[in-house]
């Protein structure tokens, strides 16, 4: 995968990755609540040992104080130096309380022994890094034997008392709804990938041609900016007869020609055909209308019909709400004469008309089929801008009386088995694929 096709993946999943962010925000928050401050306070001590001038005592003083000084360190958080602690402070708590909340250390290559306490207040820490070190100093006086036959045992002398702290230690509250925000989005992330990985989509030109009972007919380029109308999205539409037909569109209708020769205007007969598209969205609607402007810019006779009879796709795409339409000629409330809207010349559109209680039935009806023969007769091409397959099954019924099927898909936007089931629902009339707004490094748009 590209890093395009990663920011793709994030986009899609943006909402996934947005809730397990918020998740993340909230539990951090609850965390932060949740947990107590902590305050820590050190004392340290500084052990000797009293000795002569002889070398050799000196080397056997060292030896011995080096292996004690972790005894003492053990000793402190014994019952031997806590129990004292507990009475003279007057402390309500337990000797493996006090043990859990000290840390005593002989940092290495040093006479120092350093007692930390950890308490949810600053003046209990305190109190016991410093009731702790002072017990402890009497202590190592009153466990350490004579050294080397001299009188003298080894002293411990308090370095640095604990001093009250003035804020928590280790990590601030602020952080833990941050981190829980970032690691949330981060954990989304990761499922947005390997939820991706477990649906297998095409993605490429080479994979849209594997499509078993559709041929590749045309590919159309991602939209970079809207003014450039090369891509066959809603948002790139050009007023009727405003611009010249892209290279794309004429690459699509030269490949409609070769197959259907009907529909030049020196050749007898006309030809269907459906436009429809695997998801909302798709750019089938564009498809439709450019197409048909094409055709009419050949001197063809087009008629671009609004089969969107549930939500008038292409009627509110132009702006002909108003207008009677496909519904009204069906249902009889309105002439055929009344009902078309001459877009531009040689291109008539019949808006879907008024909204239907049951716009299905309207499309499987025996009026439709008479309208449909009706049109055919009368124009050179037919095209039925129809709901997406997603949406309703009206473009597979209205393909039974078709030439051909346009199927409009962006490539990656739904899986395999989706769009071989789509295209195995036309059952036998030839569905061609259109692929549009696909990027450069997945292939060259146009004729294919």
């Amino acid at each position: 995968m590209t890093l395009r096709d990663y920011a793709e993946v994030l986009k899609k999943w943006w909402k996934t990755i947005a809730a397990l962010a918020v998740v993340g925000l909230v539990a951090g928050g609850v965390l932060a609540v949740a947990l107590p401050a902590k305050y820590e306070a050190s004392s340290q001590l500084y052990v000797t040992i009293p000795t002569s001038d002889s070398a050799t005592e000196l080397n056997q003083a060292a030896t011995y104080l080096s292996r004690e000084l972790k005894s003492y360190a053990t000793v402190a958080t014994t019952p031997y130096v806590l129990d004292p602690v507990i009475r003279d402070k007057g402390l309500n708590r337990s000797v493996s309380d006090l043990q859990d909340m000290l840390d005593v250390t002989n940092p290495t290559a040093t006479s120092v022994i350093q007692v930390t306490a950890t308490a949810e207040t600053p003046e209990e820490a305190q109190q016991v890094a410093n009731g702790v070190a002072d017990q402890l100093t009497k202590g190592v006086q009153s466990l350490s034997p004579e050294v080397a036959n001299r009188e003298g045992a080894v002293k411990a002398e308090l370095l640095s008392r604990a001093q009250l702290p003035e804020k928590p230690s280790g990590i601030p509250a602020s952080v833990y709804p941050a981190a829980g925000l970032v690691l949330g989005a981060l954990l989304g992330a990761v499922l947005a990938f390997v939820l991706e990985s477990l649906v297998r989509r095409p993605r490429t030109l080479t994979e849209l041609r594997s499509v078993p009972g559709a041929a590749l007919t045309a590919s159309v380029p991602r939209l970079k900016h809207l003014s450039d109308a090369l891509s066959f999205d809603p948002a790139a539409i050009e007023q009727p007869g405003s611009a010249a037909p892209t290279p794309h569109v004429t690459a699509l209708r030269s490949r409609l020609q070769q197959r259907h020769a009907e529909v030049l205007p020196q050749v007898e007969g006309g030809a269907t055909f459906v436009v429809t598209g695997t998801r909302s969205g798709d750019g089938a609607s564009t498809v439709a209308l450019e197409l048909a402007r094409s055709f009419a810019g050949l001197g063809s006779r087009v008629v671009l019909v609004d089969a969107h009879l549930s939500d008038r796709g292409m009627t509110e795409l132009l702006a002909q709400q108003a207008h009677p339409g496909v519904s009204d000629l069906l249902e009889r409330r309105a002439a055929a004469e009344q009902s078309a809207v001459r877009l531009e010349p040689g291109l008539t559109f019949l808006p879907a008309g008024s909204p239907a209680s049951r716009p299905s039935d309207l499309v499987c009806s025996e009026p439709m089929v008479a309208l449909l023969r009706e049109l055919h007769g009368e124009f050179d091409v037919v095209i039925l801008d129809c709901s997406p397959l997603s949406e309703s099954a009206d473009a597979a019924v209205l393909g039974e009386l078709a030439d051909e099927v346009l199927l409009v898909t962006v490539p990656g936007r739904v899986s395999t088995d989706q769009l071989h089931s789509a295209v195995a629902g036309f059952r036998e009339v030839p569905v061609s694929l259109v692929a549009n707004k696909v990027r450069s490094g997945r292939g060259h748009a146009g004729l294919v």
